[in-house]
């Protein structure tokens, strides 16, 4: 019974501890480059939302918002040695669809969100 008492005590003590160790090795991860993810997401789902919309340019607010957004996405990933001229072509691809969606009229904006949405896919399966 002493041995069963001893074994449970050591399960418990080493999952705590293993807990701790996953939420101190997590706190130390950017959190910064999730988050501009997360929100060009956002902005992108509120320009799509307007878009449908008789007054398409409702949208001009969340596309001006994504255009900022996407000069920070280098910020947001830093180059970790030699630049990487293929990442850095999928953000400029990305930042100029950006630009003419919030230059573009009604009738073209629908496309110009979708090709937004295109080169963020794109960038994401090489690099997510």
């Amino acid at each position: 019974m002493r041995h069963v008492v001893t074994l449970v005590i050591g399960l418990l003590v080493g999952a705590i501890l293993a807990i701790t160790a996953l939420r101190t090795l997590n706190a130390r991860k950017d959190a910064y480059p999730e988050a501009l993810m997360n929100v060009m997401k956002h902005e992108l789902v509120a320009a799509n939302e307007a878009a449908t919309k008789p007054a398409c340019n409702e949208n001009a607010h969340a596309l001006d918002k994504l255009t900022l957004l996407t000069g920070d996405i280098l910020t947001a990933m830093p180059d970790e040695g030699a630049p990487d001229r293929v990442f850095h072509q999928y953000v400029s691809n990305l930042h100029d669809k950006a630009i003419a969606a919030s230059q573009s009229d009604c009738t073209q904006r629908k496309q110009a969100l979708t090709e937004i949405k295109h080169a963020c896919d794109d960038c994401h399966r090489d690099y997510r």
